[in-house]
């Protein structure tokens, strides 16, 4: 007769907005709050912008997500998918007015998403 163990998963998904123009400080990091204050024990309370979502555009203090991907790994994550793409936000509307930030053409956005999956087994 074998033994079935059954496992716990814990997921955290790490969403990196304008990684080429934002010096990589632009993330958001979804899942449980506890855990995410683990990960970032410094993080102030107004980067939560929901109970599960911390916004490093919110933080002072926020750290590079490469940074905390190693964070993560050293916490056992493991990476189980990524995913990455780029996007023209819509054209601004032109102004009559020479020097105008509405005359500049806006950059291409790129993102990264990382899915991260730690696995407890259960006996």
């Amino acid at each position: 007769m074998s033994l079935l163990s059954q496992h716990r998963f814990e997921i955290l998904s790490l969403v990196v907005r304008n990684v080429l123009t934002t010096n990589s400080k632009n993330f958001q990091l979804h899942g449980d709050k506890q855990l995410i204050a683990q990960i970032l024990p410094t993080a102030p309370e107004r980067a939560y912008v929901e109970n599960n979502c911390y916004d490093s555009s919110l933080d002072l203090g926020s750290i590079a997500y490469t940074d905390v991907l190693q964070r993560l790994l050293r916490f056992g994550f493991e990476i189980e998918s990524s995913t990455s793409g780029s996007y023209n936000p819509p054209k601004q509307e032109k102004s009559i007015i020479k020097d105008d930030p509405l005359l500049r053409l806006p950059q291409d956005s790129f993102v990264l998403q990382y899915t991260l999956i730690k696995k407890h087994v259960i006996e």
